[in-house]
């Protein structure tokens, strides 16, 4: 499993980025600001802390 983002909801706040013990988000800037984005999925161990830290829960873990 690894996380998937729902850039509907998702305010650019990069908890999930902050908190994730093994790296598996990148900062990308866009025009609205910078976000998070999944870069490393395999390196995803479910611990879940993106899921619990995204105040929008904008975060899942998805299986392939």
């Amino acid at each position: 499993m690894y996380p998937k983002i729902d850039y509907e909801k998702c305010v650019g706040s990069l908890e999930c980025y902050d908190v994730c013990p093994t790296e598996v988000y990148d900062v990308e800037e866009t025009d609205e600001g910078k976000r998070a984005v999944v870069a490393r999925p395999d390196d995803c161990t479910e611990c879940e802390q993106c899921v619990d830290a995204c105040p929008t829960n904008a975060i899942e873990l998805v299986e392939d």
